[in-house]
């Protein structure tokens, strides 16, 4: 592991934390304790995400092992929009569990109105937007060290394939942005459902890099 590996991963552990300190408190009656354990969805929903941000950097630095200065400023970048995303990210997430839940699972953050919310997921499509910009700028670094790191054409394949799912993954982030500011009120509150395009994102691009490279060993 490289030392700004190392970094990387007890900043993720420290996120790990706030997220526990800024929102729970040691309960002090059973009620408190209902409350408490009826946040669980929330907090496990964005850990998850945590540890999806966390493992696809250290796939990166496992399979580049980059370790100057270019890798430096691209990680502490990917730091801070993180540590800026993880407020978002949960509070939305409260709110969508208790959404969901028709009130039974608390969101302990309120909104006055509905602009309130536009701004909500504008800040949680743009940040998110941003996350995704990172990655696709320390991948499209790393192939630009393809003579440095002899990389084959095959690894090069899939480092393109990488920077495609998180191209993608930015630009439905964006789009929350621009649907959170410009539908009508009645129907604001259903924009962060295109976030689930993500999946159907990530399964294309992964199928079609499958199949091209199934036709590619066949060819050989």
């Amino acid at each position: 592991m490289t030392r700004i590996e190392v970094f990387v991963d007890a900043a993720f552990a420290f996120a790990v934390t706030l997220l526990v300190i800024s929102f729970d408190a040691i309960p002090r009656t059973f009620d408190e304790m209902v409350i408490a354990i009826k946040t669980i969805p929330a907090f496990v929903a964005a850990v998850v995400q945590l540890v999806w941000i966390w493992q696809t950097h250290a796939t990166w630095s496992k399979r580049y092992g980059l370790d100057d200065g270019a890798t430096v400023w691209l990680s502490a970048l990917l730091l801070i929009v993180m540590l800026v995303y993880i407020y978002p990210m949960r509070i939305l997430l409260e709110g969508a569990f208790n959404w969901a839940s028709g009130g039974y699972l608390p969101s302990s953050f309120e909104l006055a109105n509905i602009e309130e919310l536009r701004f909500m997921f504008a800040f949680m499509g743009a940040a998110f937007g941003a996350l995704c910009l990172t990655f696709v700028l320390l991948y499209r670094y790393a192939l630009r060290q393809s003579d440095t790191l002899f990389l084959n054409a095959m690894e090069q394949g899939r480092t393109r394939k990488v920077i495609k799912i998180w191209t993608g993954c930015m630009l439905i982030g964006f789009a929350l942005v621009a649907l959170s500011m410009l539908l009508p009120q009645s129907i604001v509150s259903f924009s962060g459902f295109v976030l689930g395009l993500i999946g159907v994102w990530v399964f294309f691009v992964e199928s079609r890099h499958r199949n091209a490279e199934k036709s590619e060993e066949h060819q050989s």
